[in-house]
């Protein structure tokens, strides 16, 4: 388990959208750091907290903007998007009352479904909303 680092491949080509998911890579390290350090589960679930907070914001924005350039994946999209806050919804469950049990399979799930998110998913928007 490891930090995630910031990469080039990870840039949707939208500076409000790399900004965004630059952020949601911060507070996926941050996470990474309590798992890490055997912080309680107070401060996690916190971190947790401030994670769906600004993951739904990111999402209203990107979903915003799919829409005003009439982005044809963006139903697919919003499934996408719903399917992942169910996801972090029912592990922020599971963290406060199963605790340390799940940190660590929470994270791992983080990391994965952010990064394959961006590359695959997110770069498919990417030639429908950057500037001209």
């Amino acid at each position: 388990m490891a930090l995630i680092k910031w990469r080039d491949s990870f840039s949707v080509g939208v500076e409000k959208f790399d900004k965004e998911h630059l952020k949601l890579v911060e507070l996926i390290n941050d996470m990474y750091i309590i798992v890490r350090d055997k912080g309680d589960v107070t401060a996690l679930s916190a971190c947790i907290e401030r994670l769906i907070e600004y993951t739904r914001f990111h999402f209203s924005s990107e979903e915003a903007a799919m829409e005003e350039a009439n982005y044809p994946g963006l139903e697919e999209h919003k499934k996408l998007h719903a399917g992942l806050e169910e996801q972090a919804v029912g592990f922020f469950l599971r963290v406060k009352s199963e605790g340390e049990a799940v940190r660590t399979e929470f994270y791992h799930f983080l990391r994965e479904w952010l990064v394959n998110h961006m590359v695959e998913e997110d770069k498919k928007y990417s030639e429908y909303l950057k500037p001209s």
